[in-house]
């Protein structure tokens, strides 16, 4: 296959074989992981493999992983007030970028323009960051739901996160984690939800069913990825008038929705060393130490 260039934009992703779509993007992240195992620590573009050396076990139906590596992670800001906090232009955000190595693809999606980023400290096997080229700040908007959903349902093995602000997102500019994974809540069989939130509100169309994920110890909406977006683009809405977090897993088939008490209990951080975000929600726990991963850390 031949590569595509990072600079030209991606105008047909949607039209192309799922098959070639996943090679084109393993073979990006393999491309820039080789390359950035010859250089010394600080020039490289990726550590790791966030799929190869950390231990793994299991968590209940999810589970837990050893890896002191991601400890070496710049800790993102601790003030972060509101869900909808306009974007900074003299603050940090992805335009500020100046080595273009980092930079592997432009895509069209929805729309809009977007760019797939490298991530330094890859949690989860080819993991990546789709960003949106215009400066926007990370709220999740329509056309980002159908940009990243028509990017994901056009694919057969990657899967998309997104982080709200004041739920683990660090850089207000709106991205979303690109991971080649089934995280471990997808391969959760689906129930209806007992307590669904109010769907004709947001214009469901009758009959339209909302699931969650058996045997999950937390809050979880599911619904189908082909033709959700304008109702999860409404619930999205109202969480972020009522200034409520939120976390969202979108894959080939469905998408997951999190709504987030605006502080996290006080134990938390007693049982766990991070704040729960997208890639816990997501069933995966990253832990520093033997001790940490010996002593069977949970969701609160």
């Amino acid at each position: 296959m031949t590569p595509i260039e990072p600079r030209r934009v991606v105008e047909d992703w949607a039209e192309r074989s799922c098959e070639a779509n996943d090679r084109c993007l393993q073979e990006l992240f393999r491309t820039v992981l080789a390359t950035s195992a010859q250089l010394p620590p600080e020039q490289r573009l990726v550590m790791y493999d966030g799929g190869d050396e950390a231990a793994r076990a299991p968590l209940g139906p999810l589970r837990k992983r050893l890896d002191a590596r991601r400890n070496t992670k710049p800790k993102k800001a601790a003030v972060q007030l509101q869900v909808c906090t306009p974007f900074d232009p003299a603050g940090f955000h992805f335009g500020k970028i100046r080595n273009e190595g980092e930079r592997l693809l432009r895509l069209r999606l929805a729309g809009g323009e977007y760019q797939l980023l490298t991530n330094k400290f890859p949690l989860f096997p080819s993991h990546m960051l789709l960003v949106a080229c215009e400066e926007v700040p990370q709220q999740l908007t329509l056309q980002h739901l159908e940009a990243v959903t028509q990017l994901v349902t056009a694919t057969s093995a990657f899967c998309a996160y997104f982080n709200s602000w004041r739920a683990s997102a660090s850089v207000n500019h709106f991205h979303c984690h690109l991971i080649e994974e089934l995280p471990p809540v997808a391969a959760l069989p689906l129930a209806p939800h007992p307590r669904p939130p109010h769907l004709h509100c947001a214009g469901a169309p009758a009959g339209f069913e909302c699931y969650t994920p058996q045997g999950y110890p937390g809050e979880c909406y599911v619904v189908p990825a082909t033709g959700s977006a304008p109702l999860l683009s409404a619930l999205v809405r109202a969480m972020q008038a009522a200034n409520q977090p939120h976390n969202l897993l979108l894959t080939p088939r469905h998408v997951y929705l999190w709504p987030k008490p605006a502080e996290a209990p006080p134990r938390s951080l007693e049982m766990y060393p991070e704040t729960v975000g997208g890639p816990e929600l997501l069933g995966s726990f990253t832990v520093y130490t033997q001790h940490d991963f010996g002593s069977n850390p949970k969701p609160d």
